[in-house]
């Protein structure tokens, strides 16, 4: 393939384009993250000037993804992006507004960037093809994990002591946030198959990365694996039958 394969969406197309899909997701899905750590700064005076940088590494690395997508003739979609972020962004509206820093943090650290991390670093492997995109994923993958190692240690420090409790949280938050970014992955499969990625693969590895988190603040791996069977085996089992899990 050359270097540089433009895809613009075709013009009557009932489904989005496959890259116009992903890069919708990836430009306006970083302006949630955004808004998400602009909601926490909000919450914890104590850690507004980190969270705020965080919030506008989020939002340069949106830029860098519209940049690359205008390099290749893509356009990100915008309604297949709303479509998808709706849920998230109401969950984020309703956890800032109770108050809930932790929600937040759970949400935003294992989840959101569970999914960005899944399908950023795949996307390496391919981004040769595609004018500007490896230099703009690779920021954007080194960037996501640091933050999710800030906030894991968070956490760890925060629930030490208290697993049930983070548990508790945990799937508390899950009950929504998994079924709705869980299930982003699982409508965009067929897109990532599309561009030379394995949507399978990318949600496996979606899986092991949000295992890892859960051992990283101080679950055993037992009941680690046990909460991700738990919230992910029902979006698989409807992945199978061929539906959306809306």
């Amino acid at each position: 393939m050359p270097e540089s394969a433009p895809l613009a969406t075709p013009h009557g197309a009932s489904e989005p384009h496959p890259l116009g899909a992903l890069m919708g997701l990836a430009v306006f899905g970083e302006k949630v993250a955004a808004r998400t750590y602009v909601a926490m700064a909000a919450l914890r005076p104590e850690f507004d000037v980190l969270l705020r940088k965080f919030s506008a590494m989020e939002a340069r690395h949106g830029a860098s993804f519209a940049q690359a997508s205008r390099a290749n003739d893509v356009e990100p979609d915008r309604a297949f992006a709303d479509g998808e972020l709706g849920y998230l962004l109401a969950q984020v509206e309703e956890y800032a507004a109770a108050g809930d820093f932790d929600a937040l943090a759970v949400l935003q650290g294992f989840i959101v960037e569970s999914l960005a991390i899944a399908t950023y670093e795949p996307f390496l492997a391919i981004a040769d093809r595609y004018r500007g995109a490896k230099e703009a994923f690779a920021v954007a993958l080194a960037d996501e994990r640091y933050h999710v190692d800030w906030i894991t240690r968070y956490l760890r420090l925060r629930y030490f002591d208290a697993v049930p409790e983070l548990l508790a949280l945990a799937e508390r938050v899950n009950a929504r946030g998994v079924d709705c970014v869980g299930g982003t992955m699982m409508n965009i499969a067929h897109h990532l198959d599309a561009v030379g990625l394995s949507g399978a693969d990318c949600a496996a590895g979606m899986m092991d990365g949000y295992t890892e988190l859960l051992e990283g603040v101080g679950l055993d791996q037992r009941a680690a694996l046990r909460n991700v069977a738990g919230i992910f085996s029902p979006l698989m089992a409807k992945y199978r039958r061929g539906e959306r899990t809306k």
